[in-house]
């Protein structure tokens, strides 16, 4: 640990736990009852986890740090599993069943789609 690596993380989770706030703020009164913002969140960090993953993988002499910066800090601080956890939790108590697992699906499986299409973009890039 060093302290380069420290400031990495911290300044990559503050940008990415900024942009999760504005999307809440833009998005969720759009629909309350399952927070569009969340969501949002979750799977724009799931496409860009995809492309630093396939750009590190193409670009293993560059620094840990950009990998800290990126991956740990900015998608760590962009993504949210406890409130996704929350409102799902939410959902069941209200016995929302069909939503609870709509959601769950959107989430789970979006952000693996959007990791996946985030990892073919940076290959079809990179091809050209």
């Amino acid at each position: 640990m060093t302290a380069f690596g420290l400031l990495a993380v911290g300044t990559g989770a503050a940008l990415g736990a900024w942009l999760r706030w504005l999307l809440g703020l833009l998005l969720n009164s759009l629909f309350p009852s399952v927070p569009p913002g969340t969501l949002a969140a979750n799977l724009v960090g799931g496409y860009v986890i995809g492309l630093a993953i396939a750009f590190f993988s193409q670009a293993p002499g560059l620094s840990p740090e950009w990998r800290l910066l990126i991956v740990t800090g900015f998608c760590g601080g962009l993504t949210t599993f406890s409130t996704f956890s929350a409102e799902i939790a939410v959902l069941f108590q209200q016995g929302r069943f069909a939503v609870m697992a709509g959601a769950i699906i959107m989430h789970v499986g979006g952000s693996l789609l959007m990791t996946l299409a985030g990892m073919a973009t940076l290959q079809m890039l990179s091809q050209r």
